[in-house]
């Protein structure tokens, strides 16, 4: 049910655009208080816009299981999106993350992250 209502909201706010409404610093406000489904409402947009912060921060949700189910391909992809523009906080967590992970996860990852540039064109 948690996951259908975030799946939801996600595609509401891709539909709204990219930074409809959205605020970085309410984000980190909602993570202050744990409230992790309302950061990651605020984030998302801003990370789908080219936000590095916010793709760090989106990538770490799905590195550590922060409200959402853990997804090592997904954080590979949020990491790797936001180290490719230089974000040194995300090549770290970037370069901590792929030693554990499967080749298959990290290639996963690689293919989410092209998918992501290809649509943003």
């Amino acid at each position: 049910m948690r996951t259908r209502t975030f799946a939801l909201m996600l595609s509401t706010l891709a539909l709204a655009g990219p930074a409809a409404g959205a605020d970085y610093g309410a984000g980190l406000r909602c993570y202050e208080y744990n409230d992790f489904g309302c950061a990651m409402g605020q984030w998302m947009p801003l990370a789908m816009g080219g936000m590095t912060r916010a793709q760090y921060r989106i990538g770490s949700f799905y590195a550590e299981g922060t409200g959402v189910p853990v997804d090592m391909a997904e954080a590979y992809k949020w990491f790797s999106l936001a180290a490719a523009k230089g974000d040194r906080t995300a090549a770290e967590a970037l370069a901590s993350i792929t030693p554990t992970m499967t080749r298959d996860q990290v290639e996963e990852g690689l293919r989410r992250a092209r998918e992501f540039g290809m649509r943003r064109r």
